[in-house]
């Protein structure tokens, strides 16, 4: 059974009702997938993960269907800026968008990754 999953950007949250999560995961994989050919579950666990494109472009999917605003372009650019300010929790950030949307596409596998990445003090998203 599905919960409710809540989605953050900035300092607004949004929340996904448990009953729309099959419609949220159908957006995310779409983004993750586009014309690959390749299971969204595969990019996100992938040894170098989806790209940042890609992640941006996933992760604003979802955030836009929770009722946000934010474009592809804003949470791209987030990632760069972060980088080029060599900001010491971008790979924090980027880890964090992956495991919040492996935990709705895979509800199961991202609760397991929850608990790695919390365990490491990594935080959540």
């Amino acid at each position: 059974m599905f919960k409710d999953v809540t989605l953050t950007w900035g300092e607004q949250s949004y929340t996904v009702p448990a009953k729309e999560q099959m419609g949220l995961i159908l957006v995310i994989e779409d983004a993750l997938a586009a014309g690959t050919g390749r299971q969204a579950i595969g990019i996100l666990l992938g040894a170098e993960g989806p790209s940042y494109a890609r992640l941006a472009t996933a992760y604003g999917a979802a955030l836009r269907y929770a009722g946000s605003t934010v474009t592809d372009d804003e949470i791209y650019l987030s990632i760069m800026e972060d980088m080029a300010a060599q900001s010491a929790d971008v790979a924090a950030k980027v880890q964090g968008a992956i495991v919040a949307l492996l935990s709705i596409i895979a509800p199961p596998i991202g609760a397991k990754m929850a608990a790695v990445y919390d365990g490491g003090k990594g935080g959540k998203k």
